[in-house]
């Protein structure tokens, strides 16, 4: 399941911005062999806490990992959207981001029935990136905020 909901996002980005993705199929069993074992360690209630902390620990995984990459199918144009800069030169990193966003989003809409985030501009996504690949477990950690993801728990 794992690795179809992460070819999902990987095409989705990929389909976006008519890129090739590359994958790394060790690095990603990797991820998310540390991803499970990370995930088993956590403690807490089964709560929604535990439930970010867990999205968190998802980010931070595949973050660190050098999994995927994108590659140009044709020249760029002048006039392309910014965010394509994002997916080849940061390509782990963006793809952790939306992956872990798109699992919490999707978790969040069947409890609540709305869906929990909004439009993503350039300026947000690299502040996001800039600070995961700084540090990655905090950054992670800070995932609803740094990608403007509303929450049903308090």
């Amino acid at each position: 399941m794992f690795e179809v909901e992460y070819d999902a996002v990987v095409a989705a980005i990929a389909d976006r911005f008519a890129l090739r993705a590359g994958y790394d199929i060790p690095e990603l069993h990797a991820a998310h062999a540390a991803w499970s074992a990370s995930t088993a360690a956590l403690s807490g209630n089964r709560d929604g806490r535990h439930f970010t902390a867990i999205i968190a620990t998802l980010i931070d995984c595949l973050a660190r990992r050098k999994a995927i990459g994108y590659a140009l199918t044709a020249r760029l144009q002048p006039t392309h959207d910014r965010r394509i800069e994002l997916a080849l030169g940061f390509p782990n990193e963006l793809t952790a981001l939306l992956f872990g966003a798109a699992v919490y989003g999707s978790a969040v809409a069947r409890l609540t029935g709305a869906d929990p985030s909004l439009p993503l501009s350039r300026l947000i996504l690299e502040n996001a990136i800039a600070r995961l690949r700084r540090n990655p477990r905090g950054a992670a950690a800070r995932f609803r905020e740094l990608l403007q993801l509303a929450s049903p728990w308090p």
